[in-house]
């Protein structure tokens, strides 16, 4: 087995362990980040698994105690090294796999609540995982402006197996202040509005 064999698989168990973990409660969550691009855009090299969830921020215990179960414990490390984003982010790892970190994203507002009532089940490597639509992966790409984003947004207005709700995406674009953003990327893509 080769090196990129090993962190694949390793990242793959770190995967399924959090989606187990998390199947067993009824609070949604679903996959965002790069492992979501890589199923809507052009794959690109990753190191943490990223979820939302909805939940409150100010109390993530059921799910920290259902991933403590599965053997995920708190990075206090980039806790401390991150002080702002505690607030909505907790990192954890798995000590079969600790150089892939699960990023928890808590997040209650509208537009989390529509990703989350808009997830899909999505077959990864045989296993059936709740990831972002990709509509909702340009949005929260598009939120989080960083120059890589704009690359991944394009890659997924790019893909010929997608048919993206372009009503949708504007209406979103609209509310969240990325009108600007979206016709940005939409032009890049060459398919404007």
């Amino acid at each position: 087995m080769t090196q990129p064999d090993v962190f694949q698989n390793d990242y793959l168990e770190v995967v399924e362990l959090a989606h187990r973990a998390l199947s067993s409660t009824e609070a949604p969550y679903c996959v965002i980040g790069a492992l979501a691009l890589g199923v809507w855009g052009t794959p690109r090299a990753t190191y943490d698994v990223d979820l939302l969830i909805l939940a409150q921020c100010d109390d993530p215990q059921p799910f920290l105690g259902l991933l403590r179960t599965a053997g995920f414990a708190i990075n206090e490390i980039w806790h401390d090294a991150n002080p702002m984003a505690r607030e909505v982010v907790l990192r954890l790892a798995h000590p079969t796999a600790p150089h892939f970190p699960v990023d928890l994203v808590f997040s209650p507002g509208p537009f989390d609540l529509a990703v989350l009532d808009r997830r899909r089940a999505v077959d990864l490597h045989g296993l059936m995982i709740w990831m972002s639509s990709p509509e909702d992966l340009v949005l929260m790409k598009l939120r989080a402006s960083r120059p890589r984003d704009f690359d991944d947004v394009i890659s997924i207005v790019k893909n010929p197996r997608l048919q993206l709700d372009l009503d949708y995406l504007w209406s979103w674009a609209d509310q969240l202040g990325l009108q600007g953003e979206l016709s940005y990327v939409l032009h890049a893509a060459d398919t404007g509005r």
